[in-house]
């Protein structure tokens, strides 16, 4: 009888609750001291910048990978200063797949350990398909879809071994709703939120969670700069459509800082999201299809 009721207990994953969640405050399950992360296209302004802050201010380590390492640099010293976390700037071409996996395991080792890949690779070409050239499609895919694959593989070459860990992989709401002028980017995607679906059903049974973040529109300096002052007619042509997309499509009516998209990737990476797997989480201001 003892060795049937271990069995069930198996069968039904009890022997696996996180029972030690139980009696603890949401703050304290969004601690991530001892926690190790790696944040890609972390140098500039944006959404990795803003997620390497917030993963920092709860208390993980950080390695900020980019193609630039001035600018990682510059952004490492800053977050270290402010959070008093150790941070690592690491220099790498994201499309390069020997550097991306250079680049996870000098994190890994500078660090002393490896909990979080995040994984946010960008280079977008917009605009009609029709205009685009072939390089303009396959930078996009490259870029979009093809880096967040070389990234998780990196990854899981350490995540693996250990039987643990998580990757957050940033999509877009692009990959629900249709946007003119972004049609291939919008095809990667969705194409990010199947891949995540993938990589977390093979691979949850070995210890890695994977999950996903799709913002919506994000409000940047240099975005700022152009839709309040656009150069040209290429610039008015982005106002116009952003425009319309937050005054008729984006239920908040209007768009996002990287901050608040930011919130939803540290809650992942934490213990409070240890009952979510595969899914991927729209930070759009309730942005629907039109």
């Amino acid at each position: 009888m003892e060795t049937q009721e271990q069995d069930w207990s198996r069968i039904l994953g009890f022997d696996r609750l996180p029972y030690h969640i139980v009696d603890k405050r949401v703050s304290d399950l969004l601690d991530l001291r001892g926690k190790k992360a790696v944040v890609t296209g972390a140098g500039g302004d944006g959404l990795g910048h803003a997620i390497a802050t917030r993963l920092a201010g709860c208390g993980a380590d950080i390695a900020l990978v980019g193609r630039t390492f001035e600018k990682v640099e510059r952004r490492a010293k800053e977050i270290e200063q402010r959070w008093g976390v150790r941070t690592v700037p690491v220099r790498a071409d994201m499309s390069d797949w020997d550097q991306v996996h250079r680049a996870v395991a000098e994190s890994r080792d500078a660090l002393g350990g490896f909990d979080i890949m995040i994984n946010n690779p960008v280079m977008v070409t917009a605009g009609a398909f029709d205009k685009h050239t072939k390089a303009d499609i396959d930078m996009t895919v490259l870029g979009s879809l093809t880096m967040m694959m070389y990234g998780a593989h990196a990854a899981l070459e350490h995540l693996l071994p250990q039987g643990s860990g998580k990757i957050i992989n940033i999509g877009a709401v692009a990959g629900r709703v249709q946007q003119s002028g972004l049609t291939v980017y919008s095809a990667c995607k969705a194409g990010v939120i199947g891949f995540t679906r993938n990589l977390a059903h093979e691979y949850s049974s070995r210890g890695i969670s994977v999950m996903a973040v799709g913002p919506g529109i994000m409000l940047k300096d240099d975005m700022r700069r152009y839709l309040l002052n656009p150069a040209n007619d290429a610039e008015r042509a982005g106002r116009d459509a952003i425009a319309e997309s937050i005054t008729e499509r984006v239920q908040l009516g209007r768009a996002a800082l990287p901050e608040e998209v930011a919130n939803v990737v540290a809650f992942l990476a934490s213990e409070a999201a240890s009952y979510m797997c595969g899914q991927t989480i729209d930070v759009a201001g309730g942005q629907w299809m039109g």
